[in-house]
């Protein structure tokens, strides 16, 4: 016969069956992170492993006769052809720099973005260096940048802090002078930078304290294939921040598993509510820069889709999984062909589309 000290009252087994749920439920939680992250280091390892193939192996490797096989198109070869071409300075050692070159920097590509009809941040100040930044004539929050560089490192958007008559650091949430944001921007100067200072843009449903998200477009001479929206992915705030990312067709399907070197941001970053706009604004931006890959960055505001600035040389390396290094490679070719046959129906190859050129006449 079972003990009074054996029974267990209704509550006390009520109790106990809320106690083993409760752990249950931790453990499948923790099991799924798990999962995720065995999944997601075997597509850094896939990954990896394509990046340290030679060009030759990647595109035509298997191939009985590699010399006649046509191979397949790898955004990640693409980009770093168009890298290698700007960090060697080709262009402008053949006397001819590349247009892109012209409007690659924020106030030029800004002007540039203005007008092809796209809304640009409002322009508050601009000084030679950073010693000549007119402090007091800016408003409570703003953006103080340069011109040049990327990786938000020389981006500084600062909140006042009346108390201690300093200012916040937004992007890092730390508290800074002004003498420590001009002594950060000295010690990057050079002679091609510029300084000025932007309106301090409120994201749809944000408030003035917090940067909007970044929206990021992958573009190929007017055709928009491929969207992440970044949070923390600045290089200045990378001891603070990690960088979160969600990744969507040009039509807003939501991707998983392309960017498996960079942490998913799905728990953080906002799902873009205005997908059509954003792809309408990098159709009509990257058609006119006439060039076969170039990045747009976008935030979206309360006032509507507004331009950030221009990368020419995105997507460096570890970046897509294997199937999307092919589509997006493969945009990048028709892109290409697209430009040649622009140029060739403008003339400037002296030739008539549709023409034999074998035939003299």
């Amino acid at each position: 016969m079972r003990g009074k000290e054996d029974r267990v009252s209704p509550d006390g087994a009520d109790a106990r069956v809320a106690e083993l749920r409760a752990r249950l439920g931790r453990l499948e939680r923790a099991s799924t992170r798990r999962r995720r992250q065995v999944a997601r280091l075997a597509t850094q390892v896939e990954v990896l492993g394509e990046e340290a193939r030679s060009p030759l192996d990647r595109t035509v490797g298997g191939a009985e006769d590699p010399e006649l096989a046509p191979g397949t198109p790898s955004f990640s070869l693409a980009a770093q052809l168009h890298r290698r071409a700007h960090l060697t300075h080709l262009f402008e050692r053949e006397g001819a720099p590349e247009p892109v070159l012209l409007i690659a920097p924020k106030l030029p590509a800004q002007r540039w973005a203005a007008l092809n009809g796209v809304r640009v941040p409002r322009v508050l100040g601009r000084w030679p260096d950073p010693g000549s930044v007119e402090w007091d004539t800016l408003p409570a929050r703003f953006v103080l940048k340069a011109d040049v560089g990327g990786g938000a490192v020389n981006v500084f958007p600062l909140a006042r802090d009346t108390t201690a008559g300093g200012y916040t650091d937004l992007l890092t949430g730390e508290s800074t002078t002004r003498s420590a944001v001009t002594d950060a921007l000295w010690s990057r100067h050079h002679d091609s930078s510029r300084y000025f200072a932007e309106e301090l843009l409120v994201g749809r449903g944000g408030d003035a304290s917090t940067v909007p998200d970044d929206i990021k477009v992958f573009c190929f001479y007017g055709e928009p294939v491929y969207l992440e929206a970044r949070r923390g992915d600045q290089a200045r705030a990378a001891a603070v921040t990690s960088p979160r990312a969600r990744f969507f067709t040009a039509e807003g399907t939501e991707l998983t598993d392309v960017r498996p070197f960079m942490d998913p941001g799905d728990d953080v970053v906002a799902r873009p509510e205005d997908v059509e706009g954003v792809v309408a604004a990098a159709a009509a931006l990257s058609g006119a820069v006439r060039r076969p890959l170039v990045r747009l960055d976008f935030y979206e505001t309360e006032q509507g889709v507004v331009f950030g600035e221009l990368t020419m040389s995105p997507g460096h390396v570890p970046f897509l999984v294997p199937e999307w290094d092919l589509r997006l490679g493969t945009a990048y070719e028709q892109a290409y062909a697209r430009l040649l046959r622009d140029v060739a129906a403008e003339g400037a190859l002296h030739v008539v589309l549709g023409e034999d050129p074998g035939d003299d006449g």
